[in-house]
């Protein structure tokens, strides 16, 4: 492989680092003394600020569990539109859960938040000619410096929580965290938070899938 060559491939080998994306499971929590149970109705809690966020991710999650037969519902469904961290306390949550026969909750929140990404500029490689190249050749030869393209490094990430939590109880009986680099917006994160988060749900086996699945 040329120097040139070298170059080019260890080019291309960074802008595709840089560019990887995606969700996965970075931990996993079951409750070691619980035994699989159904529950008759899991509300699906997104905790956050933004109401318009908590509806996307909700929404994502309770259609997967949905398809697999469990018995959700979306948390704004039953709370005030606007509901979230700081304009509706957790007693009331609480009452409106009571009073709408919920007996799990499944929550999920944003932990931390990391950016690291950084701009790399272009650069150029001095590629001499060998000593008995004519001056005349010499003169016409400087397109043959080599010049790689500036390229971003390093990453976007966010990580996310889930929980669940035996409402009755209270006790939490499944954890996990996931870790998003770089996905351009919610809609696709929450996509693939959904994804990743409910099939570790189901492999935990907290809550067993319906049987008519």
């Amino acid at each position: 492989m040329s120097y040139k060559q070298g170059i080019g491939v260890l080019v291309l080998l960074s802008l595709m680092m840089a560019c990887s994306t995606g969700t996965k499971v970075t931990g996993s929590w079951t409750r070691l003394e619980h035994q699989p149970e159904s529950f008759k109705k899991i509300v699906i809690l997104g905790i956050a600020h933004n109401s318009e966020n908590r509806r996307i991710f909700e929404d994502q999650v309770e259609t997967r569990l949905e398809s697999k037969g469990y018995p959700v519902i979306a948390a704004l469904d039953l709370l005030p539109p606007k509901a979230a961290i700081g304009t509706i306390s957790r007693e009331i949550v609480r009452d409106i859960f009571i009073s709408a026969d919920i007996d799990a909750v499944f929550t999920m929140s944003m932990r931390h938040m990391e950016d690291t990404r950084r701009y790399v500029p272009g650069q150029g490689y001095y590629m001499p000619y060998y000593y008995n190249v004519p001056f005349y050749d010499y003169y016409g030869g400087f397109n043959n410096y080599y010049y790689s393209p500036g390229y971003y490094t390093g990453s976007f990430q966010v990580y996310l929580e889930a929980n669940f939590f035996d409402f009755e109880s209270g006790e939490l009986l499944w954890s996990a965290q996931t870790k998003t680099v770089d996905v351009s917006s919610i809609h696709k994160m929450a996509e693939q938070f959904a994804d990743v988060i409910v099939e570790d749900f189901i492999k935990s086996d907290v809550v067993p899938v319906p049987q008519s699945q």
